[in-house]
């Protein structure tokens, strides 16, 4: 009998010892690197866009300033792009088949969260405004056009705002968020021809929003 009170004292000193330890992981400022999905699209006029999945990755730190709210802000390397089977109608001369564009940004976004620490894991939403230059751009079509006009006249300035929500468990985290670029993306074309066509499109439209999947490590 004294053998299992002992028992059963040790088990439960060793219990309240982890749940200590987990209750520490949120206490101070934490750091890690980032990745994972960016799904694409835009709304662009005349046009049947498609969603394109590419990527993200980077670092990142978790920093809490009490009452269950924590910034979080990175540095990334984020990838968008949106795809469209046609864009134009049939006055239009060149008509544009299996376009693609995709644009590289670094990106600094910065979320606002809040969310109960549970001690074994913490659920949280936020909101998360975010800023990027863009450093590289490609587009691409069945058609034999040459798509520099477009992509060297893409903005170099990004911004907009994502929502979403993501949980903490131990050095682990998971999160999903939509998000909105603000602006327009590219310069007006003139006339008719695809290159033009595709720049109007772009110039008006809504472009690259979207869903991003995350996945952060903490050390």
């Amino acid at each position: 009998m004294k053998r299992l009170i002992i028992s059963g004292i040790a088990i439960i000193a060793a219990l309240m010892g982890t749940v200590n330890a987990s209750a520490q992981v949120y206490d101070g400022p934490r750091f890690g690197i980032i990745g994972g999905i960016t799904s694409s699209s835009s709304t662009l006029k005349n046009v049947d866009a498609k969603s394109l999945f590419l990527y993200h990755a980077g670092l990142t730190a978790e920093l809490p300033i009490g009452l269950g709210f924590a910034i979080q802000p990175s540095l990334e390397y984020q990838v968008k792009g949106v795809a469209a089977d046609k864009i134009g109608d049939s006055s239009v001369n060149d008509v544009v088949n299996g376009f693609e564009a995709k644009a590289g940004f670094i990106e600094v976004p910065v979320q606002i969260q809040w969310g109960p620490d549970l001690v074994a894991f913490r659920p949280y939403a936020f909101a998360e405004p975010f800023v990027g230059y863009r450093i590289g751009g490609k587009a691409s079509s069945d058609g034999k056009y040459d798509w520099s006009a477009f992509t060297n006249d893409l903005k170099k300035i990004e911004y907009g705002l994502g929502v979403g929500a993501g949980i903490d468990i131990w050095k682990l985290q998971v999160s999903a968020k939509y998000f909105w670029n603000f602006g327009e993306m590219g310069a007006a074309g003139s006339g008719s021809d695809a290159v033009s066509t595709v720049k109007n499109a772009f110039k008006d439209g809504n472009n690259f929003n979207g869903i991003i999947f995350s996945l952060a490590f903490f050390f």
